[in-house]
């Protein structure tokens, strides 16, 4: 690894905490395609290089999310009972989805995570939350909890990604929870279900004796990686929060979607497939 390799991974996390700070989404589809494609040019295999990426993008949202966290419990009463009812399933469906994933290809893992990138641009530029007043009362309705919790924590994490993407939506259409709530829940949710879901991918990658790996890693973590992206995108997000309340940033967004677009096309391998190089 040489300077140039950190600098990028810098600038990517100064634009993945930026943009989590201007619009509130997740950075994994910056980090996950910039860390896959600078392993790859290192020469690390495929399905080395794309669990990397999404175990060392799980193992940066961590203390990503907790700062959000933190700062969001500071601005209400954060609801403990819903939490735990709903992270708790999240985490066990982490340990399972990742768990699956450390087996899947990466060319499989790598092509679908194309596709995320893609639904996530259209419901970046899409999604509108439900207007909910009140709380719901989670004793009459912990199973669903549980089962929405479980579902998603699984998808989540076998796709390598923080979960804000999963947990927003359903903590608010599926649960019935306030927006502004949802958010700050959803944030304390990633700290545990994107630990575990890094962790399980540490293990077995250490288990598998993983082949081909970058230098200083620790199985599928790459520790260079975490500790270049978690330093920048941590206090870009508090600059990226300062803007959001001077500017509209209808532009940024739609700007941001086409890149998202541009990502998954490429990580699917459409440019490729049709010659192009791009």
């Amino acid at each position: 690894m040489d300077a140039t390799f950190v600098i990028v991974l810098l600038i990517a996390g100064a634009a993945v905490g930026f943009v989590n700070g201007l619009f509130g989404v997740g950075g994994c589809f910056l980090m996950v395609p910039t860390m896959f494609f600078l392993f790859k040019g290192m020469g690390v295999p495929t399905d080395t290089a794309m669990k990397v990426a999404l175990c060392t993008n799980m193992a940066v949202v961590v203390p990503t999310a907790l700062s959000g966290a933190w700062r969001h419990s500071k601005k209400l009463d954060f609801p403990w009972k819903h939490y735990l009812n709903y992270a708790i399933p999240v985490g066990i469906g982490s340990l399972l989805g990742s768990g699956v994933a450390v087996f899947v290809p990466g060319d499989v893992l790598r092509i679908l995570f194309g596709i995320l990138c893609l639904i996530g641009a259209w419901r970046f530029m899409t999604a509108k939350p439900v207007k909910v007043e009140e709380m719901p009362d989670v004793e009459k309705t912990r199973p669903k909890f549980w089962a929405t919790g479980g579902i998603g924590g699984f998808i989540a994490h076998f796709l390598g990604i923080g979960g804000g993407l999963v947990y927003v939506p359903s903590l608010n259409t599926v649960l019935g929870m306030p927006i502004h709530v949802s958010v700050a829940v959803s944030q304390a949710t990633m700290v545990i279900g994107s630990g575990i879901g890094a962790l399980t991918f540490v293990t077995l990658g250490i288990i598998r004796q993983a082949q081909g790996l970058p230098d200083f890693n620790v199985g599928y973590l790459n520790l260079v990686a975490w500790l270049a992206l978690a330093i920048a995108s941590i206090p870009m997000a508090q600059v990226g929060a300062n803007v959001a309340h001077k500017l509209s940033p209808k532009r940024l967004k739609f700007l941001l979607a086409l890149l998202y677009v541009y990502v998954g096309v490429k990580l699917i391998g459409v440019f490729k497939w049709m010659g192009l190089p791009l």
